[in-house]
């Protein structure tokens, strides 16, 4: 009889320690007044608006902006002033010095080529940019998802250390009374040992992944503290390949500056053929006469002479290497071309794959193991209550559950990652333009 009220007294104060508002339903209540929300679009603006190599690759493409006008133009008139300390007579006078301006005028057609070829290299930097952006995006989402899988399973430890600091302190009740074996209290202190020992891993992981962000905003990692990261929704992909594919060739930075690149080559070529061609050039020349006794019969005009220049292009050879070299670079462009829409497809498909994969483990965690492990902790609980079952198989009961929310997590953030690599892969800024949403647990 005494033992019977033993075991229920300990039950009750068993019950109410695991009732207690720190360990309740294994949630882990944070300090809203101290965190700092990390939002993700957020996060990616500040990298578009801070980080310095990014702010280059830009102004590299603004600078090229203003390259057209600088080849696009005629080159400036050559003025030549010729002074002769022995004057040459003439039927005029005496010739003192000449006064000359030339302007050379480029074959037709090579001015224009070389704006068109200015312009087309500004674009392909500009869309090199635009790609060197979303990589950039690619390691800021891949920081943030890190982030946020080491959140989730900071709190689910948080909240089994707490569970198990009421298993101890129950454990020693039953101990003191006989009822449980000190090797109960043993395996809980192991227990939260092994928990210690995993924060610390997931320390190291926090500060790599806060060490990505530093330098993706250009700030020392101690000023970046980010306590709390959301993730509100998880698309999930339900599209043909052939149709993301197609989105990938539309959107991706990469694809236009292939396009523009061939485009370029084509000027580029054509302004290789105009070379082949004579420049001209047209002078002015004015002959300074100075006034000197002349017989009465002479006679002569103003002395002013207007000459033609060509400059022929007898070098041959390296005019045939300059074209033979735009001819071969637009090849090389042409084999990119061509192998880009394999290598998406390819990129794409297996990314496809693997997103549906970690879609089925998630949903197994989802509707079958983790409703399972909590049903067979609660039976376990309420076995133990009533004594009809050790420490040992709650403890047991409570490791499992507890492994399966971290492979949960882990499985998750593997999924966001993925997610962000198909982004990066189709040129897009968020999976949620395309496909149906996947709430997280």
């Amino acid at each position: 009889m005494k033992k019977h009220f033993l075991l229920g007294a300990i039950s009750a104060v068993f019950l109410a320690l695991l009732l207690h508002p720190t360990a309740a339903d294994g949630q882990y209540q944070p300090d809203t007044t101290v965190n700092t929300l990390l939002n993700l679009n957020d996060l990616l603006e500040e990298v578009r608006n801070q980080n310095p190599l990014l702010r280059a690759s830009r102004l590299e493409a603004q600078a090229l902006i203003h390259r057209r006008e600088q080849v696009s133009t005629l080159p400036d008139p050559a003025v030549k002033i010729t002074y002769q300390p022995y004057s040459i007579l003439t039927a005029l006078g005496r010739q003192r010095s000449q006064w000359s301006i030339e302007q050379v005028l480029p074959y037709p057609g090579k001015l224009k080529l070389r704006g068109t070829i200015a312009d087309l290299k500004a674009q392909t930097k500009t869309f090199e940019s635009q790609a060197f952006e979303k990589d950039l995006f690619l390691e800021a989402k891949q920081a943030y998802y890190e982030l946020y899988r080491i959140q989730q399973q900071e709190r689910h430890i948080s909240a089994f250390r707490n569970r198990l600091e009421s298993f101890e302190q129950t454990a020693a009740i039953r101990y003191e009374v006989g009822l449980d074996v000190q090797q109960a209290i043993l395996k809980t202190q192991l227990e939260r040992n092994a928990l210690s020992r995993l924060q610390f891993k997931l320390a190291e992981q926090r500060h790599a992944a806060v060490k990505i962000l530093a330098y993706l905003l250009n700030q020392p990692a101690k000023n970046l503290s980010y306590d709390s990261i959301m993730v509100e929704s998880l698309p999930f992909i339900e599209f043909d390949t052939d149709e993301l594919v197609g989105i990938a060739l539309r959107e991706r930075p990469e694809v236009d500056a292939l396009r523009t690149s061939a485009q370029r080559m084509d000027a580029e070529i054509a302004l290789a053929r105009k070379h082949f061609r004579p420049d001209l050039g047209l002078s002015l020349t004015y002959f300074d006469m100075g006034r000197s006794d002349m017989p009465s019969t002479a006679s002569g005009r103003d002395a002013v002479a207007i000459g033609v220049r060509l400059k022929v292009p007898i070098h041959r050879n390296r005019l045939r290497a300059q074209l033979e070299e735009a001819r071969v670079s637009h090849s090389e462009i042409n084999a990119y071309q061509e192998s880009i829409e394999t290598s998406l497809k390819t990129e794409i498909t297996g990314l496809i794959h693997q997103l549906g994969e970690v879609s089925q483990q998630i949903l197994l965690f989802q509707e079958g193991l983790l409703p399972k492990a909590e049903t067979v902790l609660e039976t376990t609980l309420n076995s133990y209550t009533t004594g009809d079952t050790d420490y040992l198989d709650l403890l047991d009961a409570e490791r499992m559950l507890f492994r399966l929310h971290t492979d949960y997590e882990d499985t998750f953030a593997a999924y966001l990652q993925i997610t962000a690599l198909l982004e990066r892969a189709l040129g897009i800024d968020t999976l949620a333009e395309l496909g149906i949403f996947l709430s997280p647990r």
